[in-house]
C-alpha cells in the first residue's frame, strides 16, 4: 500500500512539475464506449460529439504527426485494450469521418467475449484509418515482470499483430501506463523494440518528452473539459 501512494504522489509531482510546458498537441485515450458512466466509459452520443468539435477546431493526425509537426492544434485518438463497444459505437463514425485512430490491443483479450476478434480487427484496418498497436500479450503491469519475461511479452505481441495486420507495429501503449505499473527500464525496454510508447500521464505533448507520449483518458467528465 505504501508502496503505491509512493508512485502515485510521485506521479502527481511529475505532471505538476511539466503541467506548464508548452502544449505541442494532445493524445487523447478512450477505452469503453457505452453508457456505463464509469471512469474508463464515454457515451456515443458523447464521442460524436467530441469529435466533431475536434474536427472543427483542431487536426485529428497519427503519432508520427503529432511528434513531427509539434503543432498545440494536433490530437491524436487511441483506443486500449479493445473492447467491442468501440468496433459497435466508434467505428462506424471514425470510418464515415476518414480520421486515423489508434487500436492498441492487449493480445491475451482478443476473440474474447467483449472485446474485439480478429475479424472487427482485419475489417477496421480495410475499411477505415484504424492503425493497430501492441498494448502487451498479457494486460498486467510491467515492474513486476522479470527483464526478459517483459521483453518476451513485447515481442511475441508485436509479431502475432504484425502476422495478423500484415503491418508494421510500431508503437506501444503500456497496460495501465503509470509509475506504479512501469518502471523507467520498462520505458527503454520497450522503446527498443518499438518507435514510440505511450503512457499515462495526464498531460500534453511536448518535445521534451522525445518518443514518451503521453496520454489524457477521456470518459463522460473528462472530455467536457476538453471542451471548455
Amino acid at each position: 500500500m505504501l508502496r503505491r501512494l509512493y508512485y502515485i504522489l510521485k506521479q502527481r509531482a511529475y505532471v505538476f512539475v511539466n503541467k506548464n510546458k508548452p502544449c505541442q498537441g494532445k493524445v487523447y485515450m478512450f477505452h469503453n464506449v457505452n453508457d456505463d458512466h464509469d471512469t474508463y466509459s464515454i457515451t456515443k452520443e458523447h464521442f460524436e460529439s467530441f469529435l466533431n468539435e475536434l474536427m472543427e477546431h483542431k487536426k485529428i493526425v497519427d503519432l508520427e504527426t503529432l511528434v513531427k509537426e509539434k503543432d498545440p492544434d494536433n490530437v491524436v485518438i487511441t483506443f486500449d485494450d479493445v473492447h467491442d463497444s468501440v468496433y459497435h459505437n466508434a467505428y462506424p463514425f471514425l470510418k464515415e469521418k476518414g480520421v486515423p485512430y489508434y487500436l492498441f490491443v492487449s493480445n491475451e483479450y482478443l476473440d474474447q467475449e467483449g472485446y474485439l476478434n480478429k475479424e472487427m480487427v482485419k475489417e477496421m484496418l480495410k475499411e477505415s484509418k484504424a492503425i493497430v498497436g501492441s498494448h502487451g500479450w498479457r494486460h498486467v503491469p510491467s515492474r513486476p515482470m522479470q527483464v526478459e519475461t517483459f521483453k518476451e511479452d513485447l515481442s511475441h505481441s508485436r509479431e502475432t499483430l504484425e502476422a495478423l495486420t500484415e503491418r508494421k507495429v510500431d508503437v506501444f501503449a503500456f497496460p495501465y501506463g503509470s509509475m506504479y505499473a512501469c518502471a523507467k527500464t520498462d520505458i527503454d525496454e520497450a522503446l527498443k523494440q518499438f518507435e514510440s510508447v505511450c503512457m499515462t500521464y495526464a498531460l500534453p505533448y511536448n518535445e521534451s518528452y522525445g518518443n514518451i507520449l503521453p496520454r489524457l483518458n477521456m470518459n463522460d467528465d473528462t472530455y467536457r473539459k476538453e471542451l471548455s
